[in-house]
């Protein structure tokens, strides 16, 4: 594997094969080129490191998300989704434009819940506040969830709680880390700028999308306990097996291919201010692209409070 720190401003590059293992940890040793400005550029494992730093001393935010996402049928969607975090797990969106939009989610549905509370958009939404409203229909109407409920969870990349920023980071240095441990795939940050100055940090991945593990399906197994089992998105195994008719339909005796990385391909923009992603965009191993998130309007530490995640808010729909 070839893991790399490039300028883009002056064209310098330095290339490390080297890799440095102690103690289960593993360092590149490669040279910080200097830019244009005078200002070092970052390594790969030092970004990564300093990403999951900034996540640390994040205690909440708000942002759009313009999602792209192709199927495993090999539809794509697209979304603008608005989302509220804050820590430890508390999550709220609702789907400005795109399917489903007007729907709404809140997770956890209450404190110690690991239900989500949700409605559908539209007039499949409305329809069912409405018998919500009806007594003694409620308990016929589901308003909680789990987050791998299929109303949910299936026809999307991540749910709720794979969403996050911090998730997100975890899944990105996850992958890079494991390819690096693994001598695989070609890796590099480079400076991107704009005709206006403006610059960001642009981590680029090419891995390997012929490597994994083969898994056995067993009695009473879904896609989902075998992604648990394989630290992998449901998902990401579900595109990689579209022979499985749905995440809870693997056969017993059914052989998947379990990839060792998330996505053959990728471009991750980051901010150097704030050291978060602003916009992801990942290719399948037939280069086609699998997802693309960009992040706008990111407001960190705005210091959102319970009724941001509470069903009961006046600004909300549940």
């Amino acid at each position: 594997m070839r893991s790399r720190t490039t300028c883009a401003n002056t064209g310098k590059r330095v290339s490390a094969r080297g890799i440095v293992l102690g103690a289960s940890l593993f360092a590149l040793h490669v040279a910080a080129p200097v830019l244009a400005n005078d200002e070092p550029a970052y390594d790969v494992l030092e970004l990564l490191a300093d990403m999951e730093q900034a996540w640390l001393e994040i205690g909440d935010y708000s942002k759009l998300v313009d999602k792209t996402e192709r199927l495993v049928n090999g539809d794509v969607t697209q979304q603008t989704v608005f989302i509220k975090f804050r820590q430890p797990n508390q999550y709220y969106m609702t789907v400005l434009e795109g399917p489903n939009k007007g729907g709404e989610l809140i997770y956890p549905a209450r404190e110690g819940s690991e239900l989500a509370v949700a409605h559908a958009g539209g007039f499949k939404g409305g329809f069912a506040r409405f018998l919500q409203a009806t007594v003694i229909l409620r308990k016929v109407v589901p308003t909680e969830f789990r987050l791998d409920d299929p109303t949910l969870g299936e026809w999307q990349h991540q749910t709720a709680t794979d969403t996050s920023m911090g998730a997100t980071i975890a899944r990105i240095a996850g992958n890079v880390r494991r390819a690096i441990e693994s001598g695989e795939g070609d890796i590099s940050v480079e400076r991107n700028c704009d005709l206006e100055d403006n610059c960001l940090l642009k981590l680029n991945f090419s891995l390997p999308s012929d490597v994994g593990d083969k898994h056995v399906v067993r009695e009473g197994e879904t896609l989902w306990t075998i992604a648990a089992a394989y630290g992998r998105p449901m998902y990401v195994i579900w595109y990689n097996n579209p022979d499985v008719r749905g995440p809870r339909k693997a056969k017993p005796g059914q052989t998947l291919f379990i990839p060792r990385y998330y996505s053959a391909r990728g471009t991750v923009w980051v901010s150097p201010d704030t050291l978060m992603p602003e916009r992801i965009e990942i290719f399948d191993a037939n280069d086609e692209l699998y997802e693309r998130y960009v992040y706008r309007d990111v407001r960190l530490n705005v210091g959102l409070t319970d009724l941001d995640f509470d069903p009961e808010n006046p600004d909300y729909r549940f």
